[in-house]
């Protein structure tokens, strides 16, 4: 039950950002947007029950939407530190079989890194810019979260087959790849990333550096257009998503 939550009963949080809380519980429940882009992502697989990874999973919506496409995944492992999101992430994940969650952040390196959250004016968590790296602006919730290589994370699994990635990590993303060259190499599967410039300098890399690690390892960029068509990119433009099929 909701009620049971940490987060209801941490006195690290503020009446305010409890209040949040429940309204984003609310709104992930509705939330249908990420549907369309999910089958989409899911359909560029030649495997019917494709295995999926979402780094940076937040609240769930694309965990979700990945287990309602209509290509149905036969696992889902979701990847969120963020103890104030991981708590929805498992709440409107828990009937859902193929998903397993995992609060850890996915790096270059297994360790243990601060999480910075930022405060809005208001006192209320941006939870969607959750992130590590350096950010002297403004207030931010911190919490030590534990990282590890992706390619290790897998090993240790047993899991040698991997179809989809999906990843928003706040400028991370390089560093999640520098952790998983065997992934990125020899299973090859397609990666759906935001990139942005300006995340990406947090952390010394660049938004054209993330870019040319997919392309020069044999991967062809793409973007959707609105009915979900796939639109061929040869170089990066601005901060968007970006599709990315082994060739």
């Amino acid at each position: 039950m909701i009620q049971s939550t940490p987060i209801l009963s941490n006195d690290s949080y503020s009446f305010g950002q409890k209040a949040r809380w429940l309204a984003l519980l609310w709104r992930t429940w509705n939330d249908r947007r990420l549907y369309g882009v999910a089958d989409a992502i899911l359909a560029q697989s030649p495997n019917p029950n494709p295995a999926v990874l979402d780094i940076g999973a937040n609240v769930g919506a694309f965990t979700r939407a990945f287990v309602k496409a209509g290509r149905k995944p036969r696992m889902v492992l979701a990847f969120e530190p963020s103890s104030y999101v991981f708590s929805i992430l498992e709440i409107v994940t828990r009937r859902m079989r193929q998903v397993q969650r995992h609060k850890i952040a996915l790096s270059n390196t297994t360790g243990s890194v601060m999480l910075q959250t930022p405060v809005k004016a208001s006192g209320s968590l941006r939870v969607g810019l959750s992130h590590i790296g350096d950010d002297a602006a403004g207030d931010a919730f911190s919490e030590s979260v534990p990282t590890r290589r992706l390619d290790d994370f897998l090993a240790d699994k047993g899991i040698d087959s991997i179809d989809v990635v999906k990843m928003d990590v706040e400028g991370a993303e390089q560093l999640v790849v520098d952790g998983a060259p065997n992934l990125l190499k020899t299973v090859r599967p397609v990666w759906y990333v935001e990139i942005d410039e300006s995340r990406a300098q947090r952390f010394g890399e660049s938004a054209q550096m993330l870019f040319a690690t997919f392309t020069g390892n044999g991967y062809k960029a793409y973007r959707f257009a609105d009915d979900f068509s796939l639109l061929p990119v040869a170089d990066i433009g601005a901060a968007s998503d970006y599709l990315f099929l082994p060739a």
